[in-house]
């Protein structure tokens, strides 16, 4: 901390206890030459004497005044009235981003009839002028827009590099200036040709770019100025110029910009104003965006050093808008995201969750202008990821640098640039930029009802039984080739070494695995192996190991019969225990499914599961012999070549493990399984396995290498855009319905003829899926569930596509849950088909689907899912009791002294009623179910809860600091 700022809240707080003891009132005044004035109302010289002594190393002068001097002097009476004790006073810099207050500019810049967007970064290279280009690029070609380009970036000035402007003739010839000069010109001449300062990029193949008017920093040019004495360039002069402007002077800054863009707006006649303003701190972007602009385009990389600039963007953003109701807008870009997309979701969903729990902070505990169970307003989110072609403007070695500008035309005219796609739609559906639009009038009838209600009656039918209850998407659900959702990762099923299939609960690894077991889902299999590329004439069955619990099947075994203490030798008996197990279940189906009718020497053995005493006996008969052992490995050796002649693959499938063996038992139990068939994957040529693992309780694996398993897993995790493709593609998969919502698409005028030709052609040739992309999924989204979701005082809380995620991401804070998403909808659906007004889209108004009592129910459904589930009872009373009496332990994250405190008292409070008997259980629990994580800090880790519990729980926002142990 700068340390006349901490003497001077010290003195704050010395003072404040003597108040109404020693002193009547007093104020601290920071002044430019860093020193301080302290004035002081009291009647005590001993006072101000021993403050004198106390602060004598600092540069503090105590002034000591009757409180009728305060009444008789209008300065001192002004000082006094103002609320704050302390002064910071003048600054000579940034100005325009410390402490800012309402001023009339603020009136006056929203009356300016052009919109002005920002872009903003706090690093370079994060892709910002390259988007601003992009976007005025798509503006002036497909939608014949009039753009003006301001280049605010006077330090480090970049359109060299695009419009071809490098080799463009005025300015090389220094014919044009710029922002500087102009800036310089108007405070010495306020009648300036505004034409002097525009340069328009040409190009032979493209008439639109007469629609693009850019204004440069400056005149860079190196030739030099005629009338000069001596050789001076036009460069020299910039810089002179550069050197002349007072950037700290707010009032001349905002005079300065507000006649530029009078005088665009008389000559020029643009349609819109695009900034490039500074990178860092600096007043040029708190003049630019925070007061000029209507909206904020930020980019920000997902590294620490982009920390400090974002959140001193978000800390300024939101207090103007709640202290002066500024009506700016922010859009956040997550830049330059790597190409590998693992690595770009992981990046881009730690971005998202990060910024949203900061802004909740920031409304909550900074600025106070929520509740903990009031919402906040979340920003808009995109992604930009890394593109070789753009990141080669302009540093190409070529000699001509044209080349690049028509490079950059023709990926503007392809449109195949998905992240720009979505970010320029984002900016276009804009409060300021979309009245730049034309919108026709949607007419709303008595036919969008009924539309509207063919989508949501057949919805309801899917997601709901016959009982009416939600159908829950894993276990209890039938699988139906027509709805099943074919995942890119699924593409890998077919890879033997990838024998690993690894989620969280809730992520439909038993619905995978019953869709994979059923020989009756032909369909869904050829689809599979078309998706996967998988033409070499091998034919897959898939073997089920282990029977679905309690459906009375004949593989199921009843794990609690194993007695691990009076095992001796665990790892010995569990190799061999999964040996036999599997061994017994393939050759219950060897003959039927796979064709193999040879008999085995120890065919008696090979019987359906009977009883579990029974069973258990069976198998320890032929755990402990090792002469049956090495039986049942050739009958499974002989299988295999079989099988290899045969040109099939078998793969067998162990799902339910997380249901049959508690946890504490995995270490011994579980371990042998994922061991053998590491071993096996050279061992069998046509015999291979499909595990299906816990995330969580993989971790708890010892004895075995998990290091060496990485490239053996498949992920099975839902991205946002796979889950809102899925309740899509429930939607288009009724026919009724898909015409239906088309219709009303069309109806609503908000979408081209190319979306109408191109989307379906799409979706009939990829099984009724949305590609992952925003730009395509969010049509669907504000059609259905409208462009943003609003408080009940009509602030906008976010964008529906940002709204769902962040509300429902799990506690890690990458995956989504998909069964609260699914509640969430099912919950809404009768009060919108009881809703008959004409006003469609949206299907489903936010009013029913983000209500409170909606989200609540939302949230107990999926809580009363997981309960119910094998070794899950505890999470009643850890839930009943943080409810009912951890008030304290209400916070959106524990620090791990805090979570430990939390579940000893659980313990305490419970004791026998619990399955778990120490912290540790207690914490797996809550990790296991998506309800906590665990994330590494620098002092002492913290455990976050899921976004999805916090309103439900009524959990406080707050923020991590970090604060270094002293040592003692």
């Amino acid at each position: 901390m700068i340390k006349i700022l901490e003497v001077a809240e010290k003195l704050k707080k010395d003072l404040e206890l003597k108040k109404n003891v020693q002193l009547q009132d007093f104020r601290i005044f920071i002044r430019l030459n860093l020193e301080i004035d302290v004035y002081i109302v009291t009647e005590s010289e001993l006072l101000i004497k021993s403050l004198e002594k106390k602060y004598f190393d600092y540069n503090v002068n105590f002034r000591q005044f009757q409180k009728s001097e305060i009444q008789q002097y209008s300065y001192l009476t002004e000082s006094f009235n103002d609320q704050n004790l302390i002064d910071y006073g003048l600054k000579y810099r940034f100005t325009s981003l410390l402490d800012k207050k309402p001023n009339t500019f603020y009136e006056v810049n929203r009356k300016f009839p052009i919109p002005v967007v920002a872009f903003y970064s706090y690093k370079g290279g994060m892709g910002r002028t390259t988007t601003l280009t992009s976007y005025a690029l798509d503006l002036a070609i497909h939608k014949n827009k009039k753009v003006v380009i301001i280049d605010c970036d006077l330090e480090a000035p970049g359109y060299l590099n695009f419009f071809d402007l490098a080799n463009n003739n005025i300015l090389k010839s220094g014919e044009k200036n710029g922002v500087v000069e102009f800036l310089v010109d108007y405070s010495f001449k306020k009648n300036v040709d505004i034409k002097d300062y525009v340069v328009s990029p040409r190009h032979k193949s493209t008439v639109a770019l007469k629609n693009i008017f850019i204004i440069p920093a400056g005149n860079l040019s190196d030739t030099s100025i005629t009338d000069a004495d001596g050789y001076v360039t036009h460069r020299d002069q910039y810089l002179e110029g550069l050197s002349r402007l007072d950037l700290a002077n707010e009032a001349s800054l905002i005079e300065g910009f507000t006649a530029l863009f009078q005088k665009i707006k008389d000559e020029i006649k643009p349609d819109v104003i695009l900034i490039d303003s500074r990178t860092g701190f600096n007043d040029i972007f708190g003049i630019t965006a925070l007061i000029l602009s209507n909206l904020i385009v930020g980019f920000f990389g997902s590294s620490e050093q982009t920390k400090p600039g974002l959140r001193f963007l978000l800390d300024r953003f939101y207090e103007l808008n709640i202290e002066v109701n500024n009506e700016t807008e922010l859009l956040l870009v997550n830049s330059i995201l790597p190409k590998n997309p693992k690595e770009n979701e992981y990046f881009h969903n730690a971005f998202v969750a990060e910024i949203g729990q900061y802004v909740q902070f920031l409304q909550e505990r900074k600025y106070k202008n929520i509740t903990s169970t009031e919402e906040a307003k979340i920003p808009s989110f995109y992604k930009l990821s890394r593109n070789s072609g753009l990141e080669k403007l302009g540093i190409n070695n070529t000699f001509d640098k044209s080349s690049d500008f028509a490079n950059h035309l023709t990926l503007i005219k392809s449109k195949t640039l998905w992240d720009f796609n979505a970010i320029f739609a984002a900016i276009n559906e804009s409060k300021a930029i979309s009245k730049i639009f034309i919108n026709p009038e949607v007419k709303h009838t008595r036919k969008t009802v009924e539309l509207k209600n063919i989508i949501l009656k057949n919805l309801r039918s899917s997601l709901r039984n016959e009982n009416g209850n939600p159908v829950l998407f894993a276990e209890d659900a039938d699988i139906n080739p027509n709805t099943f959702f074919y995942r890119e990762q699924m593409n890998q099923l077919f890879e033997k070494n990838k024998f690993l299939i690894q989620g969280f609960k809730g992520t439909g690894k038993t619905y995978l695995y019953k869709a994979l077991r059923d020989p009756k889902l032909v369909s869904v299999k050829n689809e599979l192996l078309r998706l996967a590329h998988r033409n070499d004439q091998q034919d897959f069955e898939f073997i089920d190991i282990i029977s679905l619990k309690g459906k009375g099947e004949p593989k199921s075994f009843d794990f609690d019969q194993i007695q691990l203490s009076k095992i001796q030798d665990k790892s010995y008996y569990f190799k061999n225990f999964w040996l036999v197990y599997t061994w017994n279940s393939i050759f219950l189906d060897a003959d039927k499914r796979l064709g193999y009718s040879k008999k085995s020497t120890l065919h008696s053995y090979i019987k359906p599961y009977e009883t579990a005493i029974e069973t258990k006996q069976r198998f320890e008969e032929l755990i402990f012999d090792q002469d049956k052992l090495a039986l049942i490995e050739k009958d499974l050796v002989s299988l295999d070549l079989f099988l290899t002649e045969k040109k099939k693959i078998a793969f067998v499938l162990y799902d339910q493990l997380d249901n049959l063996i508690k946890p504490a038992y995995w270490r011994e139990a579980v371990s042998p399984l994922i061991d053998y068939w590491w071993d096996s994957l050279n061992r069998f040529k046509s015999i291979a396995a499909k595990i299906f693992i816990r995330t969580d309780l993989y971790n708890r694996l010892t004895g075995t290498n998990t290091t060496r398993l990485e490239n053996n897993i498949i992920n099975i995790e839902w991205s946002r855009e796979e889950v809102y493709s899925y309740f899509f593609k429930l939607v288009f998969t009724n026919q009724n319905s898909y015409n239906a919502l088309f219709e009303l698409m069309e109806l609503s005028s908000r979408y081209e003829d190319n979306f109408f030709k191109n989307t379906p052609k799409y979706l009939s040739k990829n099984n009724y899926q949305l590609k992952l992309l925003r730009n395509e999924i969010e049509p669907f989204m504000s059609t259905f569930f409208g462009k943003e979701v609003k408080s009940n005082s009509g602030g906008i809380l976010g964008k529906t596509f940002d709204w769902f995620y962040f509300n429902l991401t799990n506690a890690d804070q990458q995956s989504i849950s998909l069964r609260p998403f699914i509640n969430l909808i099912n919950g809404s659906i009768d009060d919108a088909i009881f809703d008959q007004s004409k006003e469609i889209p949206p299907i489903i108004k936010y009013q029913y689907y983000a209500s409170r009592e909606n989200r609540d129910n939302a949230v107990v459904q999926h809580f009363n899912d997981l309960i119910r589930e094998d070794f899950n009872q505890d999470l009643g009373l850890i839930f009943n009791y943080l409810r009912e009496k951890g008030d304290r332990f209400k916070q959106i994250f524990l620090t791990k002294s805090e979570l430990q405190e939390l579940l000893e008292a659980i313990l305490e409070e419970y004791g026998n009623q619990l399955e778990s008997k120490n912290v540790d259980d207690l914490k797996a629990i809550l990790i296991s179910n998506g309800i906590i994580h665990e994330n590494i800090k620098p002092s002492e880790n913290i455990f976050y809860f899921a976004q999805l519990y916090k309103y439900w729980l009524g959990l406080r926002s707050r923020n991590y600091e970090y604060k270094r142990r002293k040592s003692s």
